[in-house]
């Protein structure tokens, strides 16, 4: 599995390559941006081995996983889409269209 994902550099000056920490900080950001969700934060202490966000690359393509809480007067089903077109948004702004997929998991109803 794959820790950077390397873009084209047109000035053939270097390779630049985008950490998977980058997109796990954009996902994280764009999902809290979204009104009524939130990224899932676990309590227990047998969790926190599980990251609330898990990203995996693999052969150029981006695989977004995010657990969020979403509130429970929120429309479930338009918030995780507001979150990956929030997600995806971003994503595609700051990072030169790099090929990704978002999977939502509804870890809360809060």
């Amino acid at each position: 599995m794959a820790q950077y994902v390397y873009i084209d550099n047109y000035n053939n000056l270097g390779t630049i390559g985008i950490s998977n920490h980058v997109f796990y900080q954009i996902a994280e950001t764009a999902t809290n941006k979204v009104n009524g969700a939130s990224v899932n934060q676990s309590k227990s202490l047998i969790f926190l081995l599980q990251n609330p966000i898990q990203i995996t690359i693999s052969k150029g393509l981006v695989n977004v996983k995010v657990a969020v809480n979403i509130s429970k007067k929120a429309d479930i089903n338009k918030v995780c889409l507001l979150i990956q077109e929030e997600v995806a948004t971003a994503l595609t702004s700051l990072t030169e269209l790099v090929p990704f997929r978002i999977d939502i998991k509804v870890a809360n109803i809060i």
